[in-house]
């Protein structure tokens, strides 16, 4: 009898010894098909190393990150221990199906983490709140008995019993608009509407409003006649006294220009527009343009014609028409394309180079930036640099600097070098020590600077450039 138990305990599979009995065909498959499972456990692990990568917020936001990443790391510890359970667990209660649930209990550890990581018990709360009257409105707002705080942070001025939200960015009580934190200066609470959610793929400025103007975030439009206000589309908004550009580029409340014809008034693009009397680019009209026959040239959203002659932007050109020239494409479209009538050559801005530029080699020395060079000699705009050789002529990388931050990935706007000689734009600057010479802009004071080890040249010294100076910091250079 013995050797016959021994036999029979002999026989039993893997699954069996786990599980701690003879499970049926449907059982034995599911458990292998958990234990496949552990093939996806690494990518599982790496997606975890990130659950800490946003600061911590309060004792329960870290338990909560703890949790979800623990459960996870632990799950080829506890797979099979879980299955013995709950296999055990299913035949103690004769519910087979029961077995079938293991699966869920990780899921349902992992998520109830999720939600209490997720949940207002983690999240930070303003330094010396209320906590009996506290209430969060939404991500961005709350307040309680004594204040109203935007991210945490005290929300100046505003009165907590009449304060409310309009959106996820505006906000007013009953003296007050905002706009996040920000005071919209002369909006009426009363009347204020927040702008429409728009499900467009177009890139527009949101506008909002009250009875007296209209608003740009917390920059106010200062339309004239709110009657006859219309937007035309993402660019470009009218009344009967002005032309409103509100493109994404626009300073809003600064690009207002008159009105020619209210009611003949039409979009040419989004930075081109016209009515009987104008064309308008941007804020600006274009002076001598003939609204009748102006059209806005293929290949360049900043190009025009009319029947005199060419614009770029809102420059009237000595081109008479472009189809008559010569072209020479060095990029894509009109902005990297050079011109000539067999006498002068004109660059992508269809400017007039000096006498003397060889058209067959001119081209822009690196994209977006105002320098070219012929196999002769190199250029800022349409001005001629002295001395400077093609061949060793570069522009000098622009460093962005932050508190804790500095990069330089991408080309100065003003600054540029050939050999021991260097140039503002189109000026060449003596004594400058090419070996240590830096430029960039500092957006901590918002300011320009360019410097060697012997003196500044534009700014001013501030303990981040002076460690940049010295070589003393991380550049990022990606």
């Amino acid at each position: 009898m013995a050797q016959k138990i021994t036999e029979g305990s002999s026989k039993k599979g893997l699954a069996a010894r786990i599980l701690g009995g003879q499970p049926t065909g449907r059982q034995e498959g599911f458990f292998w098909l958990m234990i496949l499972s552990l093939t996806l456990w690494p990518i599982c692990f790496f997606a975890s190393l990130f659950f800490f990568d946003a600061p911590i917020q309060t004792t329960v936001d870290e338990i909560s990150r703890w949790g979800m990443t623990l459960t996870i790391w632990l799950y080829p510890l506890y797979l099979l221990p879980l299955m013995g359970l709950w296999y055990r667990l299913s035949k103690c209660l004769r519910a087979t199906w029961l077995f079938y649930l293991c699966p869920l209990i990780p899921v349902i550890i992992f998520f109830s983490f999720v939600e209490l990581a997720s949940s207002d018990y983690a999240a930070k709360k303003p330094e010396g709140y209320d906590p009996s009257t506290f209430i969060r409105i939404n991500e961005a707002f709350a307040k309680d008995i004594n204040h109203v705080y935007f991210y945490n942070e005290i929300l100046k001025d505003a009165d907590p019993k009449s304060f409310r939200t309009l959106d996820e960015d505006y906000s007013a009580d009953s003296q007050h608009v905002w706009y996040r934190e920000d005071i919209i200066e002369g909006a009426d609470p009363k009347t204020f509407v927040a702008p429409e959610k728009s499900n467009s793929l177009e890139i527009s400025l949101a506008l909002a409003h009250d009875d007296h103007d209209y608003y740009s975030q917390n920059n106010p439009l200062h339309v004239a006649d709110m009657a006859g206000f219309k937007r035309i589309d993402g660019s470009w908004a009218v009344d009967r006294l002005n032309v409103y550009f509100i493109g994404i580029e626009a300073e809003i409340g600064k690009d207002i220009v008159p009105i020619g014809d209210y009611t003949t008034f039409r979009v040419l693009n989004h930075l081109y527009a016209a009515d009987a009397k104008n064309v308008y680019y941007k804020n600006k009209i274009v002076e001598g343009a003939d609204p009748k026959t102006f059209v806005v040239l293929k290949g360049g959203n900043d190009y025009g014609q009319d029947k005199n002659r060419v614009y770029y932007e809102a420059r009237g050109t000595t081109i008479r028409n472009l189809d008559a020239l010569k072209h020479r494409k060095t990029g894509n479209g009109l902005y990297e394309t050079f011109h000539t009538d067999g006498k002068t050559v004109y660059n992508p801005e269809l400017m007039a180079m000096p006498v003397g530029t060889d058209f067959a080699t001119i081209h822009r020395v690196e994209r977006y930036r105002d320098w070219y060079a012929d196999k002769n000699r190199v250029y800022y705009q349409n001005r001629l640099l002295p001395k400077a050789n093609p061949q060793t002529f570069k522009i000098f990388p622009s460093h962005y600097v932050s508190e804790d931050y500095v990069s330089n990935n991408n080309k100065s706007s003003s600054y540029s070098c050939d050999g021991n000689r260097v140039y503002y734009r189109d000026s060449l600057m003596l004594g400058v020590d090419v070996a240590s010479f830096i430029c960039g802009y500092d957006y901590v004071i918002s300011q320009s600077f360019a410097f060697d080890k012997n003196r500044y040249y534009q700014g001013n010294p501030n303990p981040r450039l002076e460690k940049l100076r010295q070589g003393k910091c991380r550049v990022d250079s990606e």
